[in-house]
Formats: C-alpha cells, structure tokens, sequence
C-alpha cells in the first residue's frame, strides 16, 4: 500500500532533502509545505500517514502542530525535526505523542531507517484483521458473533456493536470494513466521547475558512473524508443532543454541509457506531434521539466478553505470548499447566485488552522458557491499596530488568537496544532517564 508523507518545515534545503530521499522509493508519496497552517490544512485535507516535522516554525512551534495533528487523527505518526540543544523539547514531544525526533544535521540514511520502521506500526494495523483471526480461538460465541460479521459486511446496512471496554469494538468494526465493497475506500473513525462539545459540528461536517474566530483554511470534516468508506462512531451514546438533529439530517439526506458554507455536499458512506453503555436508557430519558437510535440501529451485533469465551483463551494467551517474545527478543515457549488454569479462572474485567497486558508483563518478569503463576500480575488477586503500590514497585523492577537486559545484548548500544525493546530511541532514552539507568 502506497504510504502518504508530508515534511513540514520551513528550510527550503531541509525540506527538499527530505522530499528527494523518500521519492526514491515508489512506495511513497510525498508533499512539502513550509509552515505550520499549511500543514495543518493539509492533515485535515489529505491526511498523511507520516509528518516530520520541524520544531521551529514562523508561524507555530512544534507542540501546537503536533496536538492539533493528534488531535485530528491520533494514528498520524509524527518523528520532529529538531535543531542542536533543543533534545529537552524533543522530549517533551515524545510524551506529547510524537514517535521520535531527530536533530540537525541528520543522517539520511537513519531517518529514513526510522520513517520505514515507524511505517510497519501501520502495516501492522492494517494487518490486523489478518493476525486476530488466527488468534481468535473457536468458542460458541465467538463463531456466533463472526457468523454475524459475515452475514452484514457485503450489506450497506447500518451496524451497532454493544459490548464491554476491550471487547474489540473497533477490531471488529474494521474488519466489517474489510470484508464489505468497500474495503478499498477509506475507514475513518471518531471517538465521540473525546470531543469538546463546541468542537463536534466541525469535526463532523468541516468548515469553510472565516467560519469562526481560527477557522485559518477550509476543512474537511470526518463524514466528507470516509466518503465511499465507512464511519465508525465509537462511544456514539456521547454525540450532544444539540448536534443529534444534523446528525440525522446527514444520515437520510446522505448530504452535508459545512460550518460557514451554505453548498451542500453529497455523500456516500456506511455508518457502524458503538457503546460500551445502556444507550437504551438513554433514549428513555430522551438523551438520545429515538429516531436517530433506530437508524443507527439497523443490526445489533453483541461482543461477548472474555469471560463468556474462556474456552479462546488459551488460543488467545498463546498468540499473545509468540507476538510479544518476539517483540522482546525473548525465548519463552509456554505457559505452565497452573498459569494456563490461573488465566482460565480469572474474570477478565478488561477482557482481551488486559490479557495482553497481563502476558506482556509476564514476558518481562520471567528469566525461563516458562510462564508460572508467580508471572502472571492479575488485578484481582490483590488485597489492599499498599500492595498496589508494592506491585507498581514491582513492574517497574521488571522493566528495568528487561532494559538492563537489552543493553547487555545490545553491547552497551543504545540504539540497538531499542530495537530490540521495540520503542524508539527516543522512547528508550526517556527510560533510562525515568529509572536513572546509565
């Protein structure tokens, strides 16, 4: 899949630099801007996969291009540019979500090393569907569930899941997306439930530039980029009761106007929304429109939790466990008969997202080619708010172990080190900086 890159910074040298090295490669597409409302136009207009992005701008600074990038798309990965001396605010980015930073003058051969590795974390998720299936495991309502997901997908009918906190919800949403006609289009998706209130009308249908104080460009809104696609509405039960008539009105027209513009514009997409909450109940207390439920409402599929598949869990465990030693360049082969029987008689109150959790730590504590229960850190097997504390004290432990471990691979070399730790260099020096490790 060809991959979208866009270069922010007002070098003229740097910029066409860097154009010109990832034009080699006719996996990529590239495009240069050289300030910050330019690249802000361009991220709400053709979003990129990747930014670089310079610190030092003449209209904006780093921090504010990057949150708002974040904020228009968090799956944009951004690796900032930065200049000598300046490595303090670089790592201020990091924690503020940029994947890594380089300072000038760079080596091409390394950016470009980085920009692919950043690169697989998309290939990844866009591998995704692919890998869950082989990890799924084959309990009763699972295969339901999948029956379900194939009997909708080729339909343009519209799909509600309703299911716990780390059911899949959006996995599964995609992979609706993936099977459907149309798969090749764009599967855009909106967390209702993090957007501002004053900011839904725009997020949702754009706006024309003037529309309102800092609207600087004219900007597409979410409905407008999944045209042809799908638009998945996670936490749906959060959309204000002001913004559910327009909502609505989008949905039966199938048309959409921006904020500040009076032309409507067509679209074409197939909707999928999602709750982890009784939406039921609020429709009975009017929070949420009766007639817009029902049109988003055309198919109920129910995820079930991990706890009503416990017979997918040693499928799942050990998928998890392949995944993650392979991440961590680790040599664990399985799980012992009392660590399977642990993880088969725990609730899962987070479900697949906190046993992946629960193994990655495991793979971290365990110094043999096995998982015992002593590994396993399971959230309901503590008693009191001061073992929490002496187990935050003990992943930390773990995680200096596994750092102190890569080094030691690694010949003292850092950048290698976080190769095989899987993060980035600069994930990794902000490690060695958090547990003082020299």
């Amino acid at each position: 899949m060809i991959k979208k890159i866009l270069i922010i910074d007002d070098d003229k040298l740097v910029g066409l630099t860097l154009q010109k090295l990832f034009k080699k490669n006719e996996n990529y597409i590239t495009k240069y801007v050289i300030n910050g409302k330019q690249g802000i136009c361009e991220v709400e207009n053709n979003p990129p996969h990747l930014v670089l992005l310079d610190f030092q701008l003449p209209d904006m600074n780093g921090f504010q291009i990057l949150k708002r990038i974040k904020q228009i798309d968090e799956s944009i990965i951004v690796i900032m540019i930065t200049s000598f001396g300046e490595v303090r605010k670089a790592v201020t980015a990091i924690k503020l979500g940029a994947y890594d930073f380089f300072t000038k003058p760079f080596d091409k051969e390394e950016i470009i090393k980085v920009a692919q590795n950043a690169l697989k974390v998309i290939n990844t998720s866009e591998n995704q569907e692919i890998d869950i299936q082989k990890m799924m495991g084959n309990s009763e309502a699972l295969q339901n569930m999948l029956k379900f997901i194939k009997r909708v997908s080729k339909t343009d009918i519209s799909v509600f899941l309703e299911g716990e906190t780390g059911t899949g919800k959006e996995l599964f949403s995609r992979m609706i997306h993936k099977s459907s006609n149309r798969s090749e289009f764009p599967f855009i998706t909106v967390d209702c439930g993090s957007i501002p209130e004053t900011l839904f009308e725009s997020e949702l249908f754009g706006h024309k530039k003037g529309a309102f104080t800092g609207a600087m460009n004219d900007k597409k809104g979410k409905f407008e980029l999944a045209n042809k696609g799908t638009l998945f509405l996670d936490e749906i039960n959060s959309l204000p009761l002001s913004m559910q008539p327009k909502f609505l009105r989008a949905l039966q027209e199938k048309e959409i106007q921006r904020l500040g513009d009076e032309n409507p514009i067509k679209i074409d997409i197939r909707i999928i929304a999602a709750s982890n909450k009784n939406i039921y109940e609020d429709v009975r207390t009017e929070k949420f429109r009766e007639d817009l439920f029902y049109r988003i409402h055309e198919f109920k599929i129910d995820l079930p939790t991990l706890n009503e598949r416990k017979t997918d869990i040693p499928v799942i465990a050990n998928f998890f466990l392949q995944e993650i030693t392979k991440q961590y360049d680790r040599k664990i082969n399985a799980f012992s008969g009392d660590a399977m029987n642990l993880l088969l008689n725990y609730p899962w109150p987070g479900n697949i997202r906190e046993l992946k959790n629960v193994i990655k730590s495991a793979v971290l504590l365990t110094d043999s080619d096995i998982i015992e229960p002593d590994h396993l850190i399971l959230k309901n097997i503590r008693t009191s708010d001061t073992e929490d504390l002496l187990l935050e004290n003990f992943t930390a432990k773990a995680e200096i172990k596994i750092i102190k471990r890569a080094l030691k691979k690694a010949n003292n070399n850092k950048s290698d080190a976080a190769g095989f730790l899987g993060i980035s260099r600069s994930q990794f020096y902000k490690k060695l900086e958090k547990f003082k490790i020299s």
